[in-house]
């Protein structure tokens, strides 16, 4: 498009993730998680446990051997902001929003970082000869948390949103709604998935509407050009269809640039 890539000074924007999927690592052990942090561990020096993730078909990686699950791995900086997870058929690098770290640091900032510690897993994979470091799915996703004033309806903030009342009606207006759709992105670079409902803020009693864009796409080219290309076309995705999706008065809030 021609047009500039809409921008906020405030956007409610919590958590990034950029992401991929990859053919299991089929040689992997448990020791491999050991060599990868100390690759890692002066910028993530906190390790977490979390569950595996399962794949298209409800499956996760398991060991080849034993038939074991791999648990899911989180290397976490000192300030919790940042984070890498990895299991042996996925890699994730995520910004998320924490005291300190209020503002989100921007795309190109973000995907730098991606890409550095990207390149650290594929020299990881060769160098301990786990077999062709073959990715299959590219994952960008934007997560926001929005607050929504008592004055204001949802459908305010949230232009697709609506509940049609009438004298025939037995239902009341719904106290908890949810709204999702799926977007084809062009060229058959992937999927555009939004999801619109309730959540809260972790570690607080406060509820928040939770708007959570994500892109997918099958990996047809690996090279660094190509991969450039397609979070570059998601990000437009992400960053134009939470523009169309959410309401001018809301963009005054979040003080839009452009």
């Amino acid at each position: 498009m021609n047009h500039p890539l809409p921008s906020f000074k405030k956007p409610p924007i919590n958590e990034v993730v950029f992401g991929c999927q990859f053919e299991q690592l089929k040689d992997i052990k448990v020791t491999h998680f050991g060599d990868l942090w100390n690759r890692l561990k002066q910028d993530f020096p906190k390790v977490e446990h979390a569950l595996p993730i399962a794949n298209a078909e409800g499956l996760v990686p398991e060991d080849q051997e034993t038939g074991l699950p791999f648990v899911r791995t989180w290397f976490i900086n000192n300030s919790d902001s940042r984070l890498i997870q990895f299991q042996p058929d996925r890699f994730y690098y995520n910004w998320r929003k924490k005291e300190g770290e209020s503002e989100y640091p921007r795309f190109e900032e973000v995907f730098g970082c991606f890409e550095r510690y990207f390149k650290i897993l594929g020299c990881f994979v060769a160098e301990n000869n786990l077999g062709v470091f073959a990715p299959k799915v590219w994952e960008l996703t934007y997560t926001n948390h929005i607050s929504v004033d008592q004055s204001h309806s949802l459908s305010e903030i949230f232009k697709d949103l609506h509940w049609t009342l009438g004298r025939d009606r037995f239902l009341p207006t719904p106290s908890n709604p949810v709204w999702a759709a799926t977007f084809n992105m062009p060229h058959e670079a992937g999927s555009l998935v939004v999801k619109f409902g309730n959540g809260r803020v972790q570690g607080e009693e406060r509820k928040v509407q939770v708007l959570e864009l994500a892109a997918r796409g099958f990996v047809e080219d690996s090279s660094d050009r190509a991969r450039e290309d397609w979070f570059s076309l998601a990000r437009e995705w992400i960053v134009r269809g939470f523009t169309d999706l959410t309401s001018d008065e809301a963009h005054r809030f979040w003080e839009r640039e452009k």
